[in-house]
């Protein structure tokens, strides 16, 4: 009998056209489908020329005849079967795998990044789609960090994910609509995931959640310039990207990387924000700049982005965030929840200004094509 690991395992033989990853890799493949010993296998809609789409087609199917045992074989690309050499007639572009799209009812989409981990990424992304929700916005955030969620624990979030009609349903917590991998695994247990497993998960994450109306979602996005963010920025019409970073010379080094790996994909990035930017004694008001002093700002005037907010060290956002309360209490920390609703003021003023979200991105501007420079795709 046939398995769909078994294909899935033909599959990643196969490369995505103008990349050096393969079908299963990329998050190419959407479903595979067995049925009578038939096998259809259905890919991610692209835009690309006839000739490159039956190529693909004809990859795939040849790469799968070896187990098929004589079955018939259909490639349904973008999810419906097409005719012989296995594609549709939609119009095509040369060269641009993936087609960037809205996600229903929501508006914008901002992801948090950071080049390095360990630069209160999360913490600013959890603040930032607080002050967004405490400014009237309808928002929910989005926790990608596949093998590191943490959003769940700052919002208090203990409740399992739900599932209505095979979507996935947000929890609510202080306002915001909320998801995270981290409300599908115990606090304990490992995600101990493989490429193809990784790249479904990030699928239904993305396309298989049931947002409703919202003006904002915030996507926390993990450290670095991996599959994750990738993913979202091919998939996904992303309005403009945020960047955490602190003021210390090796966040700004991986920061220089993250920011290219959005340029390369064509994602508009919003601005710089500098956590952790100095930390003020308690007892006698003394600032100190733990981890350099105007990092952030020299390097978003290096840059040519936004300097968006410099928020401080201050031990109170490490107490809250274990206690699953936003940070951003007015009446606890008026002088951070200041700062939270003017980071995200600055969000808003650079969002209804920024560009739309570009096309596919095109094979030929060097993601993962080993050029130098190329984010190793």
């Amino acid at each position: 009998m046939i398995t769909k690991e078994q294909v899935s395992e033909a599959l990643s033989k196969v490369t995505y056209p103008g990349f050096n990853k393969d079908i299963i890799s990329t998050g190419a493949v959407l479903d595979i489908d067995i049925k009578d010993g038939s096998i259809t296998v259905s890919v991610r809609p692209i835009s690309a020329d006839n000739a490159t789409i039956s190529s693909l087609a004809a990859e795939i199917k040849a790469a799968v005849a070896g187990i098929a045992g004589g079955g018939e074989v259909t490639v349904a690309m973008g999810g419906q079967a097409g005719d012989e050499g296995g594609h549709s007639h939609a119009p095509a572009e040369q060269g641009t795998p993936f087609v960037r799209n809205k996600l229903p009812g929501v508006k914008h989409i901002v992801p948090v990044s950071s080049g390095k981990g360990g630069v209160g990424k999360s913490t600013t992304a959890v603040n930032l789609a607080f002050s967004l929700s405490q400014l009237g916005y309808k928002t929910g955030i989005l926790d990608l960090d596949i093998f590191g969620p943490s959003i769940h624990k700052m919002l208090g979030a203990t409740e399992k994910l739900e599932i209505v009609d095979n979507m996935i349903v947000p929890a609510s917590r202080h306002g915001l609509k909320v998801i995270s991998v981290g409300m599908a695994v115990e606090d304990a247990e490992a995600m101990i995931l493989r490429g193809p497993m990784v790249m479904k998960l990030i699928d239904q994450l993305i396309n298989q959640v049931t947002w409703g109306e919202l003006d904002y979602l915030i996507v926390d996005l993990p450290p670095g310039t991996g599959d994750v963010p990738l993913s979202l920025t091919q998939q996904v019409a992303v309005t403009g990207v945020v960047v955490v970073t602190t003021p210390q010379d090796v966040a700004l080094m991986d920061v220089r990387r993250s920011v290219s790996m959005f340029q390369k994909t064509g994602t508009h990035i919003l601005g710089l924000v500098e956590n952790m930017s100095y930390y003020v004694c308690e007892k006698c008001g003394d600032i100190a700049h733990v981890f350099g002093k105007d990092g952030g700002k020299a390097e978003s005037e290096k840059l040519g982005v936004p300097l968006l907010g410099s928020i401080p060290l201050t031990k109170s956002i490490c107490e809250e965030a274990d206690k699953g309360s936003p940070v951003v209490d007015r009446e606890k920390s008026p002088e951070l929840f200041e700062m939270f609703e003017k980071l995200a003021r600055e969000v808003i003023e650079r969002v209804d200004t920024a560009p739309e979200p570009a096309g596919p991105v095109e094979a030929a501007s060097g993601i993962g094509q080993g050029q130098g420079g190329g984010c190793g795709l």
